[in-house]
């Protein structure tokens, strides 16, 4: 009977530090996100950021919520038509239905676009590495697009030719590893020398096979149209943002440039959706525009909540909808599958 218990208590002590363990690394990302941003709003002047939120301009609230709905939408449409060109067969409606739904979990769980990777997988029986390869080559896109947008103001700021340099060419390298296959396979080699990285490999393949069968298709830039009118319904929400809060501080293309440093910071960050970290490298830039820490501090706030806090509410309802008409996976199987491929 001892050995009994004994065994029981063991195995319970097993499943309890199991659970501990994969929720702390689902939550750990969102509590320290949530404390940057409270850090953010107690170190920046409070007084100046509440007085900026009590002086925002209502009128520019339709514009702006407009553009924080377009961009899920937008999107969506992108991602149909790189679906398309791999032969994987969704209706436009359920592709922008499947992204938006992933807002939802990428506000709950710290999946990114892994998750609409895994819809489309899902509920058209495709190979993960096609869905994911779509996102990929989507959001290169789409960054890539940014940068370039960022540029004029980069050199109005007689920013540094060698911060430039470097951005592109980081995307650049990128590009190179997955299109030039004496790269890739220099990069293959490294990865299956490396112990935690080489278990991997068969993804890393498959991923770079379909990005490489996309980007050898002339649609695929043909419809990176959408990406750029992603990238200008973006900067001009964040434009509107600054303009409500005080007009003609900033221009359109600063704006732009502030949102391209952003959006590379929230990145590097490794944070899900970049909390903490974008706000933190908005504020800087803005503060380097001009902008009171204040305003600044509530300028990337707001911005923030307009566009992941609408993206969150379109995807909680689009999710409902999505899985009671795919009958897609729960959230604890939906972070199952994905720690599974990852």
């Amino acid at each position: 009977m001892r050995p009994s218990i004994h065994r029981r208590i063991g195995r319970g002590a097993a499943r309890a530090k199991h659970w501990l363990r994969q929720h702390l690394r689902t939550l750990l990302p969102i509590v320290l996100g949530a404390a940057a941003l409270v850090a953010l709003v107690l170190g920046l002047d409070p007084s100046t950021f509440a007085s900026a939120i009590d002086h925002f301009d209502l009128r520019l609230l339709p514009p702006i919520l407009a553009a924080a709905v377009a961009i899920p939408v937008l999107q969506g449409m992108r991602w149909h038509f790189l679906l398309r060109e791999l032969d994987i067969d969704l209706r436009m409606r359920d592709t922008v239905l499947l992204s938006v739904a992933g807002q939802a979990i990428t506000a709950i769980l710290p999946l990114g676009d892994l998750t609409r990777a895994i819809f489309a997988s899902e509920v058209t029986d495709a190979e993960f590495g096609d869905t994911a390869a779509t996102v990929t080559v989507q959001e290169l896109s789409f960054t890539l697009l940014l940068v370039l947008a960022a540029l004029p103001a980069l050199v109005q700021l007689h920013a540094s030719p060698l911060v430039i340099a470097v951005t592109l060419l980081g995307i650049a390298f990128i590009l190179a590893v997955l299109t030039v296959p004496p790269l890739f396979r220099a990069v293959h080699a490294l990865v299956a020398r490396t112990p935690l990285l080489r278990r991997f490999l068969s993804q890393i393949d498959e991923l770079q096979h379909e990005t490489v069968r996309l980007l050898h298709r002339a649609d695929t830039a043909g419809w990176s149209s959408l990406d750029l009118v992603r990238v200008l319904v973006a900067a001009t929400l964040f434009w509107l943002v600054v303009e409500g809060l005080s007009p003609h501080t900033i221009t359109w293309w600063e704006a732009a440039f502030v949102l391209a440093i952003a959006y590379v910071g929230g990145a590097v960050s490794l944070i899900p959706g970049g909390a903490g970290a974008n706000e933190a490298t908005t504020v800087g830039a803005l503060i380097l525009l001009g902008l009171p820490p204040g305003l600044a501090t509530a300028a990337a706030l707001l911005q923030r909540a307009f566009t992941t806090g609408v993206a969150s509410i379109l995807g909680i309802g689009a999710y409902m909808l999505a899985r009671r008409r795919f009958q897609l996976s729960g959230l604890g199987a939906l972070q199952a599958r994905a720690a599974s491929r990852r």
